[in-house]
């Protein structure tokens, strides 16, 4: 197998010129940069990866901690992630949690010990004590103490979700989210925005009874069978503005199944893209939250973080998807 000392021999340079031009450190005249370049591809030299993140004390590795990536956003967002990482040179280190504390206690301590060049967090679990700050890290819709975030326009999306209701006639309203994006916990997120704007804008127009209903986290599929019957019970509620794409498709299915019509009855509006999810067979009306374009910012700050800058926060603007459930 090449080795850089042959690369050397055969270009007639010291291993340290070599070690240069594949580093991309030091100068090193262009003519001699492509001989050793031409040496490289003749004989198929490869480098040392191990060797190169211990010379430049990095390894070119993200770490992204993340609940699942079955939720049909997180899924986009980390594929999204994983490419503008690959365009800038870094690889991408997937760490899903399934949504258990113990588990992202595990993950947080393997990235301390097996050094990463940073970490993206995506969680709703209090892992904060669990955190070394001194590790270049980003998070996503969640402020911790010192770390940069990146989240969408929370607020504004609950404020055209409830302009969009008022718009298409909606009288009576309601809000379906879990705890976790609420004020029943310590977690301090940047998705309680939604259900506030909602409820501000709401407010102005001088609708302040609205039902606000709230569920214990565990699941982003599937939402608990106490809400579905709190939804039908109300049966004067004709507007519906749900936590995620995912919730507003479990919401439609269900009013359906009882007998009531969507958009015609009652009309559901949900955050994420505005995708279908579990063969609905309906476009839902959604806040479009991009996740290219949030992509791009975090990658922007994972890389602010890494040459030891101090970034502020990205908030990234929402956008209205009419589907057919308004």
């Amino acid at each position: 197998m090449a080795n850089i000392i042959e690369v050397a021999k055969r270009a007639g340079v010291g291993i340290a010129t070599v070690s240069r031009v594949i580093n991309n450190s030091g100068y090193v005249k262009k003519e001699t940069r492509e001989r050793v370049e031409k040496v490289i591809a003749e004989i198929g030299y490869v480098p040392n990866e191990i060797a190169r993140s211990m010379t430049l004390q990095r390894n070119n590795i993200i770490a992204f901690l993340l609940p699942n990536s079955i939720h049909r956003f997180f899924g986009e967002l980390l594929y999204h992630v994983e490419t503008v990482l690959y365009e800038q040179g870094y690889k991408l280190m997937v760490c899903s949690s399934s949504e258990r504390l113990e588990k992202e206690i595990v993950y947080i301590d393997m990235l301390k010990k097996n050094r990463v060049d940073a970490i993206i967090l995506l969680t709703n679990n209090d892992v904060e004590p669990y955190l070394d700050k001194r590790l270049p890290m980003v998070s996503f819709d969640r402020r911790f103490e010192g770390v940069p975030f990146v989240a969408s326009d929370n607020y504004n999306g609950g404020v055209i979700a409830a302009r969009h209701l008022l718009a298409v006639g909606c009288k009576h309203f309601m809000f379906i989210g879990d705890d976790a994006q609420g004020e029943q916990t310590a977690v301090e997120t940047e998705v309680s925005k939604r259900r506030i704007g909602f409820f501000e804008e709401l407010g102005k127009h001088g609708i302040t009874d609205i039902i606000n209903v709230e569920y214990p986290l565990g699941n982003y599929i599937y939402i608990p069978e106490d809400v579905h019957r709190t939804i039908n019970l109300h049966r004067e509620v004709d507007g519906i503005f749900c936590i995620s794409d995912a919730v507003a498709a479990e919401v439609v299915k269900n009013i359906e199944k009882n007998g009531r019509r969507v958009p015609e009855d009652v009309k559901v509006i949900g955050y994420d893209g505005g995708e279908s999810f579990l063969n609905l067979g309906k476009r839902i009306t959604s806040i479009n939250q991009p996740p290219r374009a949030l992509a791009d910012a975090i990658v922007e700050l994972v890389q602010a973080q890494i040459r030891k800058e101090t970034p502020g926060n990205r908030i990234v603007p929402v956008n209205l998807n009419v589907g057919e459930t308004t």
